[in-house]
């Protein structure tokens, strides 16, 4: 498996630098910098700092994406997956969307989220 340094700058003290669940994952889990829980209402968009800035080396993209178990819970990432290019070096944010009939609650710490680094390919466009 290839591996590439990604540079992480916490933002905030209680920032989580991503982390992968098990060996082979291809999606690190991203947490939530909030302070205090937040309801997410239905079909409601927030979007929620992470704490942490990345800088992806030149060639890659991040791709931010749904984890399963928020799914399951009906939230999901509003604009999944969302890309992030190498030139950007601000702070992450999540957008999340409330795909339920109920309320959600959302805590600090949470990790709702998964990031993805893959290889970029870009097009030539060759008019026939």
């Amino acid at each position: 498996m290839e591996k590439v340094n990604v540079q992480f700058k916490k933002l905030v003290e209680w920032a989580r630098i991503p982390e992968y669940e098990t060996k082979n994952a291809a999606g690190c889990d991203i947490s939530l910098a909030i302070t205090e829980e937040v309801v997410l209402y239905p079909n409601e968009v927030k979007s929620f700092p992470t704490g942490f800035a990345i800088r992806i080396p030149e060639g890659y993209e991040a791709q931010i994406r749904s984890r399963a178990g928020m799914a399951r819970k009906g939230i999901v990432v509003a604009n999944a997956p969302g890309t992030i290019d190498a030139e950007h070096t601000d702070e992450i944010h999540i957008l999340l969307l409330n795909v339920n009939d109920k309320p959600v609650k959302i805590f600090p710490g949470q990790k709702v989220a998964q990031m993805v680094i893959s290889p970029v390919v870009q097009a030539n466009f060759v008019q026939r």
